[in-house]
């Protein structure tokens, strides 16, 4: 593939945010058309059907960007069309579609990943590099936070209709950040999911503990009751020899205080556009990283590009259908864990 066609299903907030700014970001890929029954977006070539898509623009890869309810069946004619996928987390709305799609895959000789491009972002990407160096050490335990401020706007649409809501949605990207860090899958989890004011209702509250080698744990905590700080993703990294901390969200602070130690005056200027990653040894630090202000495009972008070089060399492919499969029974397996009863 010199020239790599990509179609889009799903013209939405994710196809406008995230996937068309990324696929713009790649010289070698022309986008050669878009299928949503909601409407069209301008400089996309509509289609009337996902047959008519495929027939006519004939895509090298089809990018899914619709609820997760819809993400099997459009794969499976994608693959059967002759397409690789792209498809938005997560991967399907059960491990039987998931089954499906790695058999459809083999069957006709295609790809398929997961946009989870969370470890693929600078921040991540820079922790993860850190692990095992002198300065940081072995990687001992991963703290995980989200305060995220629901409001209508956020649950508009499929997401506020899901009684699997937060975790569906977002774990995903905390599980695979998790087995990134790690550089293994989980031997054992725990979860808990409350429902102070609705029992029955979304899961606003996530609670989930990860088992590593070693006697390693992470801890992930999702916090969507907040009426507080929004603050929308927070990982520290504990090492034997140094602490990682990253977060997600534009920052410009100017801090001034005394440390602890002889009580010494410091000043410390905190200024990132899409966040940053920082390694911290008692009271000093450095950072590792920064991400843009398109942060979310950016990885997106990166990831898109080892799936194409993927299929152009015949290398593993980034959050295949084996690891995403992984990943989602890991998600389906904490709702079952925290108790049928909550779902």
């Amino acid at each position: 593939m010199s020239q790599v066609r990509v179609a889009l299903v799903g013209l939405g907030a994710a196809a406008r945010a995230i996937h068309l700014p990324a696929l713009a970001k790649l010289d070698d890929v022309a986008v050669v058309g878009g299928f949503d029954p909601a409407g069209g977006l301008p400089g996309v070539r509509p289609f009337a059907s996902l047959e008519e898509m495929l027939g006519v623009a004939k895509p090298d890869v089809v990018t899914i960007a619709t609820p997760p309810s819809s993400h099997s069946a459009i794969a499976l004619a994608a693959l059967e069309a002759g397409a690789h996928v792209f498809c938005e987390k997560p991967l399907a709305a059960s491990i039987e579609e998931a089954d499906a799609l790695i058999a459809a895959s083999r069957r006709w000789n295609r790809r398929v990943a997961t946009n989870s491009e969370f470890p693929y972002m600078p921040i991540h990407s820079a922790a993860r590099d850190e692990i095992g160096s002198e300065r940081f050490g072995r990687l001992l335990f991963v703290d995980i936070h989200q305060s995220f401020v629901v409001t209508a706007d956020t649950e508009s649409g499929w997401r506020g209709r899901d009684q699997q809501r937060s975790f569906k949605e977002f774990g995903t990207h905390v599980i695979d950040l998790c087995k990134s860090f790690f550089g293994e899958r989980p031997s054992a989890m725990r979860s808990r999911m409350p429902r102070p004011f609705a029992v029955g209702g979304p899961d606003y509250l996530d609670l989930v503990q990860l088992e590593f080698s070693g006697d390693r744990v992470a801890q992930i905590t999702l916090d969507r009751l907040t009426r507080g700080r929004h603050a929308y993703l927070n990982v520290r990294l504990v090492g034997e020899n140094g602490t990682i901390e990253t977060s997600i969200g534009g920052r410009a602070e100017l801090t001034f205080g005394l440390r602890p130690k002889g009580r010494k005056p410091f000043t410390d200027l905190d200024f990132a556009l899409g966040g940053r990653a920082r390694l911290y040894q008692g009271d000093r630090h450095i950072t590792l990283a920064k991400s843009p202000l398109d942060l979310f495009p950016d990885a997106t972008a990166r990831l898109y590009r080892l799936f194409l070089d993927a299929i152009r060399y015949d290398r593993d492919t980034p959050n295949g259908l084996d690891e995403s499969r992984h990943t989602l029974q890991l998600l389906y397996d904490c709702y079952a864990k925290a108790g049928a009863s909550d779902i």
